[in-house]
């Protein structure tokens, strides 16, 4: 059986894809700012997606978890944006937009988690770097 060869771009797109993984946080960011929840799951999906081409061996655990979590926000009820305005919401809405809430920000923690744990996030070691 013969080794698969390695292929490489010519060109890099770290750059780029850095970029965009920052665009798309921004955007989650600012939906669930404004309680846009569909969009602010959309986000997050796309996130995944960008993330998810380096996890190689950890993909299918990584891929469970998130269903998981997909499955517990879609449990609490179909992901619908509200209209801000007049309109009066139910306390029944209130509970459910509130338990959507938490669950998107349970995805949003896994989502950085991983990114952090594929070195692409906040989390920075320098093994260089004897300061504290």
């Amino acid at each position: 059986m013969e080794e698969e060869e390695l292929k490489k771009s010519k060109f890099n797109t770290a750059v780029s894809k850095e970029v965009r993984r920052a665009e798309l946080w921004k955007d989650a960011n600012n939906h669930s700012r404004n309680k846009q929840f569909e969009k602010w799951n959309e986000d997050l999906d796309c996130i995944w997606s960008e993330l998810c081409a380096d996890l190689k061996d950890k993909f299918e655990a990584k891929k469970e978890e998130l269903d998981k979590i997909d499955k517990e926000i879609f449990k609490v009820g179909m992901i619908i944006d509200m209209k801000r305005g007049f309109n009066k919401i139910t306390t029944e809405q209130l509970i459910t937009r509130t338990d959507q809430y938490k669950k998107l920000r349970d995805k949003e923690i896994f989502l950085r988690r991983l990114e952090n744990e594929l070195g692409k996030g906040t989390a920075y070691e320098d093994e260089d770097d004897d300061s504290f």
